[in-house]
């Protein structure tokens, strides 16, 4: 049986985190034993321990903290750790040290453009020690795999692109409801539906254009927005809602652990990003059978056909979110879109094919 043990910066909740969480619930059912560390409580710690698995809680406050990297070390030595597998840059610079003094195989993964951005302190650096300790670098799009072979000194050939993948059962089932009533709205209105946590790649901001211009075009449509609120972006964006001269039809749900049951309630998908790495809730939609309006901001175009799985649309672009949204309140047009989008999503980007790459990847780097 091989141990391999996870890492990953964050605490969740997150798309990131999302794909972590359901790797490891895969990788329990194979002979994979998994030990899991996270630098501390919160969404991905309850989900870990959901699966059965009690994670490791190690802090590693500080740009380089040797007492992590010591205690790691002694982890992998008791646990008899034989592979590492980091997610997002600060655990893919852990992994790779660990990986060089422990003398281990390690799998970099990167989710972002977040993961490459220029401001990052010491990032060539970070990116060296990646490069000299990671034996296989994942990118979760083509366009990222681009991006690192193009901004970084990281070797082209390590890079590997394995998209993130999403369980189909998850929407499977009954029709959901509730989510209207929930809203206090009639059932006539169409619900434009949003998942992502609000921070500033997401592009909230045209969101809340479109919803003013579509309030005075259409008052019956309506904008879901499910995501943690971080307080100094969501502000602004309340704010911009304020000072509309018409009150725009947004409803902001905050984090939600019903993702699946509201994206079978709406009508229409807007991805409003102005980057993204991967989009797991646009695949998550077409999954749903939901059609979607998403905009050319890095992965939806390696997800959607334009005009046959989905309406892409430039970034940064209120009108453009208008027109394409209105485009798919049309019912002739939604019925065509919604079955090429579910056979492409299930064929391309489902969990078990996610699962199969990886499990490729380790077995090649254990060998």
């Amino acid at each position: 049986m091989t141990t391999i043990l996870h890492l990953i910066d964050t605490t969740g909740p997150g798309g990131a985190e999302t794909v972590f969480t359901n790797l490891l619930e895969e990788l329990e059912q194979t002979d994979f034993r998994n030990i899991v560390v996270l630098r501390g409580e919160g969404w991905v710690a309850d989900r870990v321990r959901g699966l059965g698995i009690t994670p490791h809680i190690i802090d590693s406050k500080g740009s380089f903290n040797l007492a992590y990297v010591s205690a790691l070390r002694q982890l992998i030595a008791s646990e008899r750790v034989e592979l590492i597998h980091a997610h997002l840059l600060g655990s893919n610079v852990y992994g790779a040290l660990l990986a060089l003094v422990c003398r281990k195989p390690m799998i970099a993964t990167f989710h972002g453009a977040v993961d490459v951005a220029s401001r990052e302190r010491f990032l060539r650096a970070k990116f060296f020690l990646i490069g000299r300790g990671a034996s296989a670098i994942v990118c979760v799009s083509k366009r990222l795999q681009q991006e690192l072979a193009d901004r970084s000194p990281l070797s082209t050939h390590k890079l590997k692109l394995i998209y993130n993948g999403v369980d189909p059962r998850a929407f499977r089932g009954a029709p959901a409801s509730g989510l209207k009533e929930e809203l206090g709205l009639p059932q006539d209105v169409t619900l434009v539906v949003s998942i992502g946590n609000i921070r500033p790649a997401k592009g909230y901001e045209y969101l809340v254009d479109a919803a003013i211009i579509m309030a005075e075009r259409d008052p019956k449509v309506h904008f879901v927005v499910v995501g943690h609120q971080k307080e100094a972006l969501f502000n602004k964006l309340m704010d911009q809602v304020a000072k509309a001269p018409r009150k725009p039809n947004i409803h902001w749900l905050g984090f939600r652990d019903d993702v699946a049951d509201i994206l079978r309630q709406a009508d229409i998908f807007l991805l409003p990003s102005v980057s993204e790495g991967f989009s797991i809730s646009t695949v998550e939609a077409m999954m749903a059978g939901v059609p979607v309006v998403a905009t050319r901001s890095g992965g939806p175009e390696e997800i959607i056909t334009d005009g046959v799985s989905g309406i892409l649309v430039p970034v940064k672009d209120a009108g453009a979110i208008v027109v394409a949204v209105q485009t798919m309140m049309n019912e002739s047009r939604r019925k065509s879109v919604i079955g090429e989008a579910r056979r492409s999503a299930i064929e391309r980007f489902s969990l078990q094919s996610m699962l199969t790459r990886y499990k490729e990847i380790y077995r090649q780097l254990v060998k």
